[in-house]
């Protein structure tokens, strides 16, 4: 054996210093961002260190002849399951008592990936990435999917080593594993287009962080050190610190990752510990001292308890401010080092044999969990009661106050439009005794959420209109590509060339969308608008454009419901001005619609925000907003009570019933 295997049981305290960089800065991104912009990629160095660490004492093995797979994995779970056990149950616990009903489904669901080593596959393909989803920061186990790579990686990498690598041809594998880097890292890059979930959770695009570690491991067993001028150690120590340092510092949430900017932090962490491992430096020493290493030595605690911490606060709570922040780092290095000093180090010096720990380290209480997680995902199928009565009742009474317009069966608020929607009598709203709908209301969720308005309206008026909304997708006979996000290009054209045929078919048409936001994309929105609007005229439409309803920053649509079970929370109603962007807005389409003949304008500010104070509750202190740009089903409906008894039926809407244009509707020509 080469004289460099003494180095595979030596005691490395400055990789113990190395994983405390590694979850400091993790910790320290996680609750406070701006203090370490890139403290994100202390997961990539823990990668690499993982990489290292096991790969070494594998290949040693090895090439000792005696490896066992079954010993690995003995050590890996006495190693992994003990912590991540409890914290998987103390968190499914927390989650069943503070979060919502959903969330709470979710949060079990996710125990249940985590139990199995799939983190990273459920949060890759069950996360709601969609417009109204839970925040990712709110997610109690999401951090866990790291570990799901890890694992995934060492129930392959172990059979890969011993059926490929020999000492005798370490070169040969080193390479191989170099060219699997590369392409991982490339892969990652190239996925982040096309899937950038899948690249940031999923093991084919973190695998050649790991294997940086690998081919580091390697090489220390190759004798790297006596080939390794001295000279160099320090200045390869230094550059691995540089590209580590200006990592944490200059990449941020706003740059796509991983990808090759993946590359910068792994190789420097894989420099540092080759400089440790071919001798001292300064680095090294600094790595080394006490503090670092204690941190080190309970730094997988401290990563498991302290994104739960986090997650839960902000889930009620919100932003983490600096006192909150400083007190939760305390209680992540508290609880770490309880975990580490009475758990994880106990069971970690076990010598029982390899089938009581599979079973009573992991097996036994894996299964209990999970099933404590199955109760809590489907409690209705076993005829259980998670919640009391009563705050089921509260809960559903403030749902009901704010309801979004999209729930309704009425509203016909859709992804992607098909034949069926424009004909869909569940669609048309207003008296049954009024003739077939002269009206069409037309543009994406700040259109519906006018439907309680208009209701009452329609009501008044004795007309009856159909709606038809499409989400984020402008209301235009124009490419919308310039106008909405590229995963919604598809559907939002196809659906708004199904719309061609369909405005022609109405003789007024109502128009509401969120102005301010298509035309912050690109400035050609509104002349692209008004043309259209301009040739409907042409032929004798009534165009009716609604007004941009102005939005309550900072508000918290789930704050009510959070609060029956989150102690101390208020709801903020502070009064705010209507923004400059939406007031703007609304008097671009004012003026447009008073220079045009044809063609009304209608808002409900003056009722939102009377004297210009908006808030998001009414002055009878009931919410109006569902979220801070849309309003409630039921306070759209009570808006439009107080319009018609404050000042009648607005103009706009008045002559909807005996407009003159004959048009044949869209329900006699289909």
């Amino acid at each position: 054996m080469h004289s460099s295997a003494r180095f595979v049981d030596s005691y490395r305290p400055d990789i113990d210093g190395l994983r405390a960089v590694a979850v400091l800065s993790v910790i320290l991104f996680h609750l406070h961002g701006t203090l370490l912009p890139g403290g994100y990629i202390g997961v990539d160095v823990f990668f690499v260190i993982s990489g290292f660490l096991i790969t070494r004492n594998i290949c040693h093995e090895l090439e000792a002849g005696r490896f066992s797979i079954v010993e690995f994995y003995r050590r890996r779970v006495k190693r992994i399951a003990p912590a991540m056990l409890l914290v998987v149950l103390v968190t499914l616990i927390a989650s069943q008592v503070l979060l919502l009903p959903d969330d709470a489904r979710a949060a079990a669901k996710s125990a249940v990936f985590a139990l199995l080593s799939l983190a990273n596959v459920f949060f890759w393909h069950y996360q709601d990435s969609g417009y109204f989803a839970p925040n990712s920061a709110e997610v109690p186990l999401l951090h866990l999917w790291s570990l799901g790579v890890e694992e995934q990686f060492y129930f392959v990498w172990p059979i890969l080593l011993i059926a490929f690598y020999r000492a005798s041809s370490a070169r040969t594998f080193m390479l191989v594993a170099l060219a699997a880097a590369i392409g991982s890292f490339y892969f990652g890059q190239a996925l982040l287009s096309r899937d950038a979930s899948f690249s940031y959770y999923m093991l084919p695009s973190r695998a050649g962080e790991l294997l940086l570690g690998a081919l580091v491991a390697v090489a220390s067993l190759r004798g790297v050190e006596e080939r390794f001028p001295r000279a160099l150690i320090a200045p390869t120590a230094i550059l691995g610190s540089a590209l580590l340092s200006l990592s944490l510092l200059c990449l941020s949430e706003k740059y796509s990752f991983p990808g090759w900017l993946a590359l910068p932090p792994t190789i420097g962490t894989a420099l540092i510990i080759l400089a440790g491992h071919c001798g001292g430096s300064g680095i090294t020493r600094l790595l080394a001292i006490g503090p670092m290493v204690w941190v080190g030595k309970i730094s997988y605690s401290a990563y498991l308890w302290h994104w739960p911490l986090a997650a839960l606060f902000r889930y009620g709570y919100g932003t983490i401010g600096n006192v909150t922040a400083l007190v939760m780092f305390a209680l992540t290095l508290g609880m770490a080092w309880l975990s580490y000093r009475y758990l994880e180090e106990p069971l970690r010096r076990s010598t029982a044999p390899a089938q009581r720990v599979f079973v009573v380290q992991y097996g036994l209480p894996a299964g209990a969990i999970a099933i404590i997680a199955l109760v809590c995902m489907y409690p209705s199928r076993l005829g259980i009661t998670l919640t009391s009565p009563g705050y089921q009742a509260r809960l559903e009474a403030v749902q009901n106050r704010t309801r979004p317009a999209y729930e309704l069966d009425w509203v016909c608020q859709r992804q992607r439009l098909v034949a069926a929607d424009v004909t869909n009598e569940h669609c048309v709203i207003g008296p049954s005794s009024a003739i077939s709908p002269p009206a069409l209301l037309w543009g994406d969720s700040n259109a519906a959420h006018y439907i309680g308005i208009l209701q009452a309206f329609a009501v008044k008026g004795g007309f009856r209109f159909r709606n038809i909304e499409i989400g984020s997708c402008p209301p235009l006979h124009a490419d919308p590509t310039p106008f909405v996000e590229t995963t919604r290009e598809a559907d939002c054209r196809a659906s708004l060339e199904l719309m061609k045929s369909v405005v022609q078919n109405y003789s007024v048409v109502i128009i509401g969308s969120n102005w301010p936001n298509y035309q912050n994309r690109s400035a050609t929105f509104l002349h692209l608008f008004f043309d259209d609007i301009s040739r409907l005229t042409k032929i004798g439409n009534l165009i009716i454009l609604l007004g941009k309803v102005p939005e309550i920053e900072g508000y918290q649509r789930l704050c009510r419901q959070k609060a029956l079970s989150y102690p101390i929370l208020s709801c903020p109603t502070d009064f705010q001005p209507v923004s400059d962007n939406v007031r703007d807005i609304n008097l671009q389409l004012r003026r447009f619609a008073a220079s045009t003949p044809n063609v009304k304008y209608f808002d409900a500010t003056s009722f939102i925000c009377p004297q210009n104070r908006c808030s998001s509750v009414g002055p009878d202190g009931e919410p109006q907003y569902y979220d801070h740009s849309h309003l409630s089903v039921a306070a759209s409906a009570r808006l439009g009570q107080e319009i018609l008894a404050r000042d009648g039926l607005p103009a706009p809407f008045s002559g909807i019933a005996d407009w003159p244009r004959a048009a044949i509707s869209s329900e006699h020509s289909n």
